[in-house]
């Protein structure tokens, strides 16, 4: 199996974790890094004996490099993203892929045009009980979808907001629900299909920044289900809930826990016992907060099966497909804005 050689654009925390995972998984190497502060981009690069840049030029000429990382805050992943592409490479953009409709059209068209791949990080895919739930409703065990109901009360502090520049702020943040919410509302869209529309509240209670850190959205989905989304980064201390429970005509399961990592009510008709996939990751943890399931290897290995044209899971997630989470909540922070329904 040829190995894949990844560069990683941006150093911060997550830069830092995808630096990790990329070194444990078989015939993926870390070749470079990047990053605007040089002692950030040296520090990494010592650690994990690769290259490093302070200028994402340098880095698109190095010829080692199959696809880069982008890791960089949230309102500069679409920019970056084009850039690589543009430059010939292959891209892993994290989440959320932009924070507009048309910056996240222009990554995906910039790809087909130049032929390249572009996947968005939606780990939490990986999640053991959300494979089951995706496993046996493509199984048609489950029936027909009546309401899916997620709650994701989780906790940022003071000192989250201030450990980056970059973090609470409109452009470069573009809110809680891009920066945290997205991964909920990625697992709902896989789980009840297209929407057809959304209403929503949001409000900053609790924080000085310049974005939502809660807010309440409901959805009409085209199938005739209901979806709705509570969500908040004030939640005291520390993350207190992040579920999903679905009802189906033919079943009721709760994904539960912190990180939607547990299953905590299942009722299937016909469907005694399950068994869960076995997996030793954990959460992300960052020291003073906590964030997703840390499934990103999963991510790299499917990367290099799919790279390497071998059959793989499925799970990746395209630019084309994670573009529909973008336009669920430009429709719900649009809502929220105007207070009216916004219809897709």
């Amino acid at each position: 199996m040829k190995t894949v050689n990844f560069a990683i654009l941006g150093c911060g925390k997550i830069g830092t974790r995808h630096a990790d995972k990329i070194n444990s998984t078989d015939y993926v190497r870390l070749t470079a890094v990047c990053d605007i502060i040089p002692e950030r981009a040296k520090s990494l690069a010592e650690k994990h004996v690769c290259k490093y840049y302070t200028n994402l030029q340098d880095l698109l000429r190095d010829d080692n490099v199959d696809f880069i990382n982008i890791c960089t805050p949230s309102g500069l992943h679409a920019r970056h993203s084009i850039e690589c592409l543009e430059g010939g490479k292959n891209v892993l953009c994290e989440k959320p892929m932009a924070l507009s409709v048309k910056d996240a059209e222009t990554m995906v068209d910039v790809a087909n045009k130049k032929n390249r791949l572009l996947y968005i990080v939606k780990q939490n895919r990986y999640n053991p009980p959300v494979k089951l739930v995706k496993q046996l409703i493509d199984e048609g065990k489950l029936g027909q979808p009546i309401l899916c109901s997620i709650n994701m009360f989780w906790n940022r502090n003071d000192q989250y907001y201030l450990s980056d520049p970059w973090r609470g702020k409109i452009d470069l943040d573009g809110g809680t629900i891009y920066t945290q919410a997205s991964h909920f509302i990625d697992l709902m869209l896989m789980l009840l299909g297209k929407p057809k529309s959304v209403y929503s509240l949001m409000g900053t209670k609790n924080h000085d920044i310049e974005i939502e850190d809660t807010g309440i959205v409901s959805a009409e989905f085209e199938n005739g289900a209901y979806g709705n989304l509570n969500f908040t980064t004030c939640a005291t201390k520390k993350n207190f809930e992040g579920s999903i429970t679905l009802i189906y005509s033919k079943g009721t399961i709760k994904i539960g826990g912190e990180y939607i990592n547990t299953i905590e009510y299942f009722q299937v008709e016909g469907v005694d016992s399950y068994e869960l996939e076995q997996s030793n990751n954990t959460a992300n943890d960052y020291g003073t907060y906590r964030g997703s399931m840390s499934n990103h290897d999963q991510i790299f290995s499917d990367i290099l099966t799919h790279y390497n044209n071998e059959k793989y899971n499925g799970k990746l997630v395209f630019g084309n497909e994670a573009i529909e989470t973008i336009k669920f909540i430009e429709g719900a922070k649009r809502s929220a804005k105007h207070n009216t329904i916004i219809y897709f």
